[in-house]
């Protein structure tokens, strides 16, 4: 095939031949685009006539973007097409347009046929016009740069890049400068490549440079490019960032743009759901959730925006360290279109992140939901009530939109996995034992809808759990394991269930199992550290812990259980540190709570009034939080009547809670702690005796019990405290430690009894 824009005598190049005049010519300022199929007489001479269709559905594409964009088609030679254009950013958005729709569809096509991938070379400058033929050297530069892109790239020159660059989202590799066949000066070029800049494609110009340079410098160069090979794999962000070589990525809820009615678009929590849901089946990579206290390497964000019936979805990918965008977009649509646009951008997502990890590239599969549109809007109305914070008011709104979704699409299994949840949250906030049956009922229409749903069988496995139905609930999370090993969410909540069942081996054995398979998920050694917290193995549950840690390094939940590891141990300092860092990555009122208690235990009363003052800020109306305040003021000289006026704050809040519900353990445990420090000792008896009388067994309450009988110099009775706390699994280590045991710690009798269960 002739290589268009170089031969003499053709429409577009100066040729000594011509019969025009320059009388004739127009001179303007254009800009050149030469395209052709790669690979394409390798397909003409597999298959002729399947070629010639590729090659119809290649013009009709590019004829359809070039116009779209305010191109003109010159000529088509063969596979070729030349175009141009009246400016710069008018040919760029084309050739990347071109190269996106290309890749639409070749992701619906027979995965069997070869795929059509295409190379675009850009150029700008001045050329003579005459009857829609182009003339002059900067048509040869366009012709001459489209053969140095890469397949699904855009190779543009200096000129080009310039107009554009500002405005410029997709991924850009300098190329330095190009010597041009026939081209007297040298070009410097820059390759456009949405698809993503891979390592292969930065290896695949090193090459060609050093083989452009080979001759006599091939020694110099070669020592270079094992000198820049080196440099690269040490300098990579995947080595220097923890986490980066496991594949983490952290998914942002996608913001709400305001439409034009001025009313808040609710479609943020299905197009985040969705895309997560379809990440997630990507086996090597492993996705958490912004603002709950896990930061990973890559950042994904993005808004989405609703106006009339045209939808807009837009994204970044952000590398964490630096802030650096990686990669960006944005897909208009009809809003009927709303499937097709989720899928498409999972796509483009999807193939930024194999580039960004180095993984072959992936196409996650599309989500079965529905295909009515109005039944989908419902669900997300539906599913960005249940996201909200429970309340009643907000299940219900949740459970008429998911009800409304299934008016229009009865065999709409998330629909109906939604209103299991939203009737399970209900039964959570009121203890109405008819919404668990509606729950359960509506779980069992959403798996006989699909019996491979992940959330139906997950809310229903929760829902066995916590009342009771231990072996229901294993039966049915063995059976999405079972679907899908790669689970981790299953896998860790069939552990749990086991734990629950006093089933501690096989709960390890299916942890260790599922960690095999996937050693760089987080979740496994998480789910193993709980299940080592809760059997007393402190020093195995600490290890797995510092393991979730090496592979998430900002993990608040992971620092969390790790400083009760540490709190059991008798470690406070190190427990307090590790809380301090977990508040940091995710302020919570209970998160600071406890750390103050750590800080407490380790003497450090100031800090721990900090803590406590800061979880109070969050939750200024939580009656436990005074007297934790109190309890550390009550260490600090002068603060005394601070820490009195903090008990009698508790006991209001606690006494306003017992009018609305009698029958709270809590807050009689509180009354009777506050009476117990500001010295109303039968106040304190009386709403301990009501705590107890509700909640017999509860260990906290023992261990007011202890502090009470100490406080009356009651030592004998004290001691039988003593052995009850130990015997239900007491840190030794706690009470060793803790201010208000003065009386009886460091007694022999004390010192022999804590070392019994040391």
């Amino acid at each position: 095939m002739h290589r268009r824009g170089v031969c003499p005598g053709t429409l577009y190049s100066v040729s000594k031949q011509t019969l025009m005049t320059e009388d004739s010519m127009e001179q303007r300022e254009l800009t050149l685009m030469f395209t052709d199929i790669v690979g394409y007489s390798r397909l003409m001479g597999r298959d002729q006539s399947q070629t010639i269709a590729m090659l119809e559905d290649y013009r009709r594409i590019l004829v359809e973007q070039i116009e779209k964009h305010g191109g003109t088609v010159i000529e088509f030679i063969g596979d070729a097409v030349f175009a141009r254009f009246d400016t710069p950013q008018t040919a760029v958005d084309a050739a990347v347009s071109i190269q996106k729709e290309l890749f639409t569809f070749n992701h619906f096509r027979d995965k069997s046929l070869p795929r059509l991938q295409t190379r675009i070379g850009l150029n700008a400058g001045e050329v003579a016009t005459k009857n829609g033929a182009v003339f002059g050297d900067d048509v040869n530069i366009a012709a001459r740069l489209e053969p140095i892109a890469v397949a699904d790239g855009i190779c543009v020159s200096k000129t080009v890049y310039d107009s554009v660059k500002a405005e410029l989202k997709e991924p850009v590799l300098s190329l330095g400068v190009q010597p041009l066949k026939n081209i007297e000066s040298k070009v410097r070029a820059y390759l456009i490549r949405p698809l993503g800049i891979t390592y292969k494609t930065r290896i695949y110009y090193l090459n060609r440079k050093l083989n452009q340079n080979l001759g006599a410098y091939r020694y110099p160069i070669a020592a270079s490019f094992l000198l820049v090979i080196i440099a690269a794999f040490y300098f990579v962000p995947r080595w220097l960032v923890p986490g980066y070589d496991a594949n983490y990525v952290e998914i942002a809820e996608f913001q709400n743009l305001m439409n034009q009615g001025g009313e808040a678009d609710y479609l943020s929590s299905g197009i985040t759901e969705a895309l997560r849901s379809q990440l997630a089946d990507v086996r090597d990579v492993y996705l958490v959730k912004a603002d709950e206290g896990i930061l990973a390497p890559i950042r994904l964000e993005g808004s989405v925006q609703k106006v009339g019936e045209n939808l807009r979805i837009a994204y970044q990918l952000v590398r964490r360290k630096g802030n650096v965008q990686i990669a960006g977009g944005k897909l208009d649509g009809a809003y009927e279109d709303i499937f097709i646009l989720q899928d498409r951008v999972v796509g483009e997502i999807a193939k930024y992140l194999a580039n960004e990890f180095g993984l072959p590239n992936f196409r996650p599969a599309r989500i079965d939901m529905t295909s009515d549109v109005l039944a989908y809007d419902y669900y997300m109305r539906g599913l960005d009530y249940l996201n909200r914070p429970s309340s009643e008011e907000s299940m219900d709104e949740a459970i008429k939109f998911f009800t409304t979704a299934l008016v229009h699409d009865d065999e709409f299994a998330l629909a109906n996995a939604g209103l299991c949840q939203a009737y399970w949250k209900k039964h959570q906030l009121t203890e109405i034992v008819d919404f668990i049956k509606k729950a359960e009922s509506h779980c069992n229409f959403a798996l006989q809808q699909d019996d491979a749903l992940p959330k139906a069988a997950e809310s229903m496995g929760i829902i066995y759990r916590e009342t009771g139905r231990f072996s229901e609930a294993i039966e049915i999370l063995e059976s999405v394991v079972e679907k899908d090993k790669y689970n981790m969410q299953a896998v860790t909540a069939l552990a749990n269930v086991y734990g629950l069942a006093n089933q501690a081996e096989q709960a390890e054995e299916i942890l260790k199992n599922a960690i095999k398979i996937q050693p760089k998920n987080w979740e496994g050694y998480q789910g193993l550290g709980l299940l080592y917290l809760r059997e007393g193995n402190i020093e195995k549950s600490i290890a797995a812990y510092n393991k979730v840690l090496e592979l998430t390094p900002e993990n608040s939940v992971a620092l969390s259980n790790l400083s009760v590891g540490y709190f059991y141990l008798g470690n406070f300092e190190k427990a307090a540190n590790a809380l301090e860092k977990s508040v940091k990555l995710l302020p919570t009122s209970w998160g600071y709570s406890n750390g103050g208690t750590m800080f407490y235990f380790s003497r450090n009363f100031t800090r721990a009034a900090e803590m406590f003052e800061e979880a109070l800020r969050l939750s200024p109306e939580d009656f436990f939080l005074y007297v934790n305040m109190a309890d550390a003021l009550r260490q600090l000289p002068g603060k005394e009547s601070l820490a009195a006026k903090n008990y009698r704050k508790a006991i209001s809040l606690a006494s306003s809670n017992l009018q609305i519900n009698n029958k709270d353990p809590l807050a009689y445990h509180v009354l009777a702690t506050s009476y117990l420090r500001l010295g109303q000792f039968e106040e304190a008896a009386f709403n301990l005796r009501k705590a107890m009388n509700i909640t017999p067994d509860e260990i906290e309450v023992l261990f007011t019990h202890l502090h009470l009988l100490c406080s009356q110099n009651r030592v004998a009775e004290a001691m039988d405290i003593l052995i009850q706390l130990l015997d239900k699994g007491y840190s030794p280590a706690i009470l060793r430690a803790d201010p208000d045991l003065a009386l009886i710690r460091g007694s022999v009798e004390f010192d022999e009894l804590l070392a019994k269960y040391e």
